[in-house]
């Protein structure tokens, strides 16, 4: 009986429909979910994985079939079932169209109220045998992958049609697609092949019988193979179910067995350490190990003769120092000691020796065992360490860097003095203490994110790095720093080194340095205000002075002859325009009309001057507040960009027009300025390359634009005109003030 609580989900265009289908299948107990289009059907299959979607085949956004091909692909939705109802698409090469995508049911509408029940119950019962058909192979397939062994399905003519994990590992393959369809005897050595080739079907069974396999690589193994024969539904053989564990291990325990006590014979005279037996008196050298004489270099023989030459072969220093050791330590199973010894050559070697008492029946001691090791590079390389920590200690004293070392939970666990100078805080305040105690409150989820993802850059910052941001210290005062995190390459759970360099001062100087292009520029307008005003209240008035008294001359000598009236009336035309050039160099060098009519009048008095002098027309197109002024140094800026690009378009590009364009866009000023002269290669521009006369007052308009925050763009290439984009920061309404 199918369970009331089976959900549905109705995908149809059609209102009454939808409404219809779903209040017959609500009173059936049923939970019904609608949807109107095709993403509104895909949103709610995804959320809620319903057990029968009936879908229309033409929705206003997307096609039903396209929602099919998406519910179907989607590995979420495995178990989902999806019938098509439609009473549009319903010929012979629409059912097959939705069959071919997987639908599982395609309905020809109209069609009644019950039949639809009994289409839902026949799916509903449908999907619940195929899910459960499905969870039980896939129960299935789980059991065969968690078994130890290898299991193999093998067809009747010796082919394999299925294997586990287990299988693919031990025959050294990298996948189950490798395996299936090999000949099973392509996996036994040929001298086997004859038994397994017959054995297996004649028995119906075996178990646990010892075979050779093969490896990919070629390589043999022993293997222990357990098999019985299936049949299908008349009883003819279907094929062999195959069971098989490799066995070389314990064949190589049994063989380990069998010779442990040669080997344990073997090792004594073998081992690199020399294994040693005494009396407990010392009286008696019961047994010495070859390696003496290696070691020692002295003949085993003389120490069977005198066991007092290994007591004479210890270095004076620590000759006493042992002896009571051997004497006090060795039975109490207490003695581990490292001392010298000397050779015959004079050569000192650094040994380890260990001692165990053996006991008998009785409990009391009667012999004792030791190995003693020679370590001297062993110590060597003590000895380096301990040279290597005392620089790291030295470094890390005199650092001028902040040095910390942290856990994979971001705990301080080491740091040098000068990050106790930096943080104002001394070391007991910060070992133990989380990084996070230094890091701002804003950055600290940042920093975490780079601590869980052990700083790969994925989320946080990235080992190796430099990374700028600010630290606090013990009173919470902020200062700029600067991080280079190292990972520690250790065993475990990692660690990291944090180097932290204040770099307050730098800070400053750079900003000092941004700071530098707008004083130059300050200091370039304020000498190009003091030019204009020489000119215009020093020569601009002793040229016009001599133009007067000239004037005088001429009025005063009316007899003059004709010759000396014209020079003096060329001198006069020569006097005006030199006072012309003055005012209009005056203006230029600190337009009047900026500071007194403002940024837009200021650039179409000097687009209309420009025209009348050049004859080049000129459109101009400028939307500004009108009641408003924009910061002084913006209008500077702006207006200094468009003197320097009409100058250049005067001098360089051979145009006919030129085309400006100003106005407010998204918080910024953006001015445009466009002629149809002959262009040139921008590219070449600030690279070294300059073309002659160009280049200089293209950088300078990108430097005064840079010096606001802003931007100024050149495009340009040969006989295409140049194009001048600049855009200026002014997006704060405070900024602009009553003109």
């Amino acid at each position: 009986m199918l369970s009331r609580n089976s959900s549905i989900l109705i995908v149809d265009d059609d209102d009454a429909t939808r409404e219809l289908f779903a209040t017959c299948l609500r009173t059936k107990g049923y939970d019904v979910r609608e949807a109107g289009t095709g993403w509104q059907g895909l949103e709610l299959a995804r959320k809620y994985s319903p057990d029968l979607i009936l879908l229309d085949v033409r929705l206003p956004d997307i096609s039903g079939m396209e929602v099919c091909k998406q519910v179907k692909a989607d590995p979420a939705l495995t178990d989902v079932f999806v019938a098509f109802c439609t009473g549009e698409a319903t010929g012979v090469e629409n059912k097959v169209d939705g069959l071919e995508i997987g639908a599982d049911e395609y309905l020809i509408k109209p069609f009644g109220l019950q039949e639809l029940l009994a289409r839902v119950r026949t799916l509903l019962r449908l999907r619940d045998t195929t899910a459960a058909l499905r969870a039980s192979e896939d129960h299935y397939r789980r059991l065969i992958d968690i078994l130890p062994d290898a299991i193999c399905l093998i067809s009747p003519q010796g082919r394999l049609i299925s294997v586990n994990s287990q299988a693919v590992a031990m025959l050294g393959y990298d996948n189950p697609g490798q395996l299936l369809n090999k000949n099973l005897l392509d996996l036994i050595p040929a001298r086997e092949r004859g038994r397994a080739d017959i054995s297996i079907l004649k028995e119906r069974i075996i178990r646990n019988v010892e075979y050779t396999l093969l490896k990919r690589s070629g390589e043999p193994f022993d293997a222990e193979l357990s098999a019985t024969v299936t049949a299908d539904k008349d009883g003819h053989t279907a094929g062999v179910v195959c069971v098989a564990r490799d066995i070389t291990k314990r064949k190589q325990a049994e063989k380990v067995l069998r010779d442990s006590e040669e080997r344990f014979r073997q090792l004594a005279d073998n081992i690199r350490e020399v294994f040693w037996m005494t009396d407990v008196e010392k009286r008696r050298m019961i047994y010495v190990s070859p390696a003496y004489e290696q070691i020692w270099g002295r003949e085993v023989k003389s120490l069977y003769a005198s066991p007092r030459e290994w007591m004479d072969a210890i270095h004076p220093d620590d000759r006493a120092r042992i002896s009571e050791a051997a004497m006090t330590k060795q039975s109490s199973g207490k003695y581990d000691e490292v001392y010298r010894i000397v050779r015959p050559n004079g050569a000192i070697r650094w040994i380890q020796d260990r001692a165990f008492p053996i006991h008998d029946d009785a409990g009391k001691v009667y012999r004792v065992v030791g190995i003693a090791e020679d370590i001297t590079d062993r110590k060597q390389v003590w000895d380096a360490l301990r040279e290597n920590e005392a620089r790291k200690s030295a470094i890390m004293r005199v650092a001028l860097d902040a040095i910390i070392t942290i856990n994979h939970t971001g705990r301080i666990i080491e740091l040098n003095s000068a990050a106790e100078s930096i943080f104002t805080r001394n070391r007991a305040k910060l070992i133990g203490e989380n990084i996070m105690e230094i890091i701002p409150p804003s950055l600290q989820q940042w920093f975490r994110e780079g601590l869980e993802h052990y700083f790969s850059g994925e989320k946080g910052p990235a080992v190796g790095s430099r990374i700028e941001m600010p630290v606090l210290r013990a009173d919470n005062s902020r200062f700029f720093a600067e991080f280079t995190i190292t990972r520690i390459k250790l065993k475990g759970e990692p660690t990291f080194t944090i180097y932290i360099r204040d770099i307050t001062q730098r800070k400053r100087a750079e900003e000092e340095l941004r700071s530098l292009p707008q004083k130059i520029i300050k200091a370039q307008e304020e000498e190009r205000s003091r030019v204009a005003r020489e000119l215009h209240d020093g020569v601009n008035q002793i040229i016009a002075s001599v133009k007067m008294r000239l004037r005088g001359v001429q009025e005063s000598l009316p007899q003059v002859q004709a010759a000396t009236r014209e020079i003096l009336l060329r001198c006069d035309k020569l006097l005006a325009g030199a006072l012309e050039e003055n005012r209009r160099i005056a203006h230029n060098l600190h337009p009047a009309d900026l500071n007194n009519l403002g940024l837009a009048e200021a650039c179409r008095n000097f687009c209309r001057d420009f025209q009348s002098r050049t004859n080049m027309q000129v459109r101009c197109r400028i939307v500004l507040p009108a009641k408003k002024r924009l910061p002084p140094t913006v209008e500077l800026t702006l207006f200094r960009i468009v003197q320097e690009a009409i100058n250049n378009i005067e001098k360089y590009a051979g145009a006919t027009s030129v085309k400006l364009q100003m106005g407010l866009q998204n918080g910024s000023v953006q001015l445009k300025i466009q002629d149809d002269g002959c262009g040139f290669e921008a590219r070449k521009i600030g690279s070294g390359k300059k073309e002659k006369g160009r280049g200089l007052g293209l950088t300078n308009m990108r430097e005064r634009a840079l010096s606001l925050g802003g931007t100024c763009i050149i495009a340009s290439a040969p006989k295409k005109g140049v194009t001048i984009t600049a855009r200026i920061p002014c997006k704060d309404p405070v900024h602009l003030t009553a003109a």
